[in-house]
């Protein structure tokens, strides 16, 4: 996979499914009782000095399961394709992972955490603290998502971050969904940068009218992170992509088709 290239290339892996019959706890301009369909994305960049995965989606194990599995009263996580067998289609093993960066530790987002122990993990320091410190519920987290990350390969950043030095990959803080939600912005030489923005916005229409969500940690920060990459898409002519817009994500080709 790493094959010598000095190209940076991003998979884009369909990892779940998540059913909501109440979409109006997601999005601000949705109505109550509305229902809709969620994506759920994790990304496999291959750079030349190290493979990287950014979220690791839904535990493939529901994959098993016919219906689904019901997690709240209005909302059902489904698994499609399995997380690992799409690594397989693009010659990745689960030990080939040398970072395992996540957006935040919700449920979503860390269901195959334990598919990479030998990965080192990139939080931000402030989501780190929420999730590992004496009260995580209050910051919409619980431990039992994210138990089996092991805590001595955790590695801990404060703001952005240049994975590699070479502006290839760079994390950026986005809070405001969680105390230390961030997002990574990817320079490919044909397909440009693009931002993987997570949950700062459930859609397009919310990401345009900075419309944010009651559930989030705080609504301020929230809008200061949709401004961020307002000003990133501007300033970089970046493509941002929004994790759980499964409308706008029909247009984003998966694995084993790689964007360079």
């Amino acid at each position: 996979m790493r094959g010598g290239s000095d190209r940076v290339r991003l998979h884009v892996l369909d990892t779940g499914l998540i059913e909501s019959s109440d979409f109006a706890l997601w999005s601000p301009n949705a109505a109550p009782g509305e229902r809709r369909a969620m994506s759920v994305r994790s990304y496999l960049i291959v750079h030349p000095r190290g493979i990287v995965l950014w979220d690791t989606g839904i535990d493939d194990a529901i994959a098993e399961l016919a219906d689904g599995r019901r997690v709240a009263d209005s909302i059902v996580f489904r698994v499609p394709r399995t997380l690992r067998g799409q690594l397989a289609a693009v010659g990745v093993a689960p030990e080939d992972v040398d970072y395992l960066g996540l957006s935040h530790l919700h449920v979503d987002h860390v269901g195959n955490a334990a598919l990479f122990p030998a990965a080192t993990v990139l939080l931000q320091r402030a989501e780190h603290d929420a999730g590992f410190g004496p009260h995580p519920e209050r910051f919409t987290l619980d431990p039992e998502w994210y138990a089996a990350l092991d805590r001595d390969r955790i590695e801990t950043v404060e703001g952005d971050h240049d994975l590699f030095g070479d502006g290839a990959l760079v994390l950026r803080a986005l809070p405001g969904h969680t105390p230390g939600h961030q997002g990574l912005l990817v320079r490919l030489r044909e397909s440009g940068p693009i931002l993987l923005a997570g949950d700062i916005a459930y859609t397009a229409r919310d990401y345009a009218e900075a419309a944010v969500r009651r559930g989030n940690v705080d609504r301020e920060e929230s809008r200061r992170s949709i401004e961020t990459a307002r000003r990133i898409e501007r300033e970089l002519g970046a493509t941002v992509w929004l994790h759980h817009d499964l409308e706008a994500q029909r247009a984003v080709r998966t694995a084993p088709h790689a964007y360079e």
